[in-house]
């Protein structure tokens, strides 16, 4: 199989940002289109796109019905739907690769077929030129772990070791496995990436492609997601997370950690760091055999609001 990839740009209101983000991802020789999904843009987008595709064959450029407006889980999933190449990746519309991106990827899906996902470290970009404050792996993860662990006890090891290995920029995973499982989950706007990833990693094979060099660049700013996140939106995650693997199928490991999770988010609301210690020490205790209780209670009063 020809490692080929689609990538995938959700497009909203970026238009000092698209046309680097697009060309960069085009520049990478083992990208074979790039899907650009406009998700109701109301400034210049949608026509600086509808340029570039002109520009270059690789190019689709997709929209909601009525060109509504339907959030990044919806665009991401529309631009997947319509990948024609056997792997794909996805790119934030205002973020942007570097030209190795998929060099590793390519030498770890050719040598071996049983990989589902490859993951590399990215970097903000006010943190350019200092590699130590890259994002993501930092180090091979079988020099911890060892290299034969199944997908569960590699999810275990992540989530109890509390690790961030990647971030979406920084995965290429094979089409075919993704559209076994759900997509992303579209009644997230926020944290829909890690709530897929936690799913996949249950089931499939990740693997550390580049951890000592960034493959692309993160650009913080007002207008982009990373600066609306809250305790509110981790607790819908973890409530959409427990909905879509269900309660009975969770194990003993995962209860565990949602329930530290959801009790450390709903502390936040607490200023004084005492008091928030306390407050989360006594929860923990009193809810000791309550623990499935809690995590229902959280999947039905965020996950379908």
């Amino acid at each position: 199989m020809e490692f080929k990839v689609s990538v995938i740009i959700p497009l909203f209101n970026c238009e000092s940002f698209i046309e680097k983000s697009v060309k960069s991802a085009i520049s990478c020789l083992e990208v074979g289109e790039v899907i650009i999904i406009d998700d109701g843009s109301t400034d210049s987008s949608f026509s600086i796109c509808k340029k570039l595709q002109k520009e270059s064959e690789k190019i689709s450029l997709y929209t909601h019905p009525g060109r509504c407006n339907k959030g990044p889980s919806a665009s991401r999933n529309l631009g997947i739907l319509n990948a024609r190449h056997p792997f794909v990746a996805f790119l934030d519309a205002d973020d942007w690769y570097l030209e190795l991106r998929f060099k590793n990827d390519k030498e770890l899906f050719e040598s071996n077929r049983s990989i589902d996902a490859a993951y590399s470290c990215t970097i903000l970009e006010e943190n350019l030129g200092k590699n130590e404050k890259r994002y993501g792996v930092q180090s091979n993860p079988s020099n911890l772990w060892g290299s034969d662990l199944s997908p569960i006890e590699f999810y275990k090891s992540v989530l109890e070791n509390r690790i961030v290995l990647f971030d979406t920029n920084g995965i290429t995973i094979r089409k075919d496995f993704l559209l076994k499982n759900k997509l992303f989950d579209e009644r997230l706007f926020l944290h829909q990436d890690t709530e897929l990833w936690n799913r996949l990693m249950r089931s499939g094979i990740f693997v550390a492609s580049q951890w000592e060099n960034p493959v692309a660049i993160i650009r913080k700013h007002g207008n982009n997601r990373i600066s609306n996140r809250s305790a509110d939106t981790h607790l819908k995650m973890l409530a959409v997370q427990i909905d879509n693997i269900g309660i009975s199928k969770l194990y003993n490991f995962e209860i565990n950690i949602l329930y530290l999770r959801i009790l450390r988010e709903r502390s936040k609301i607490i200023k004084s760091h005492w008091r928030r210690r306390i407050y989360f020490y006594i929860q923990y205790l009193i809810n000791q055999l309550n623990k499935k209780k809690i995590l229902e209670d959280i999947r039905r009063t965020y996950a379908f609001v």
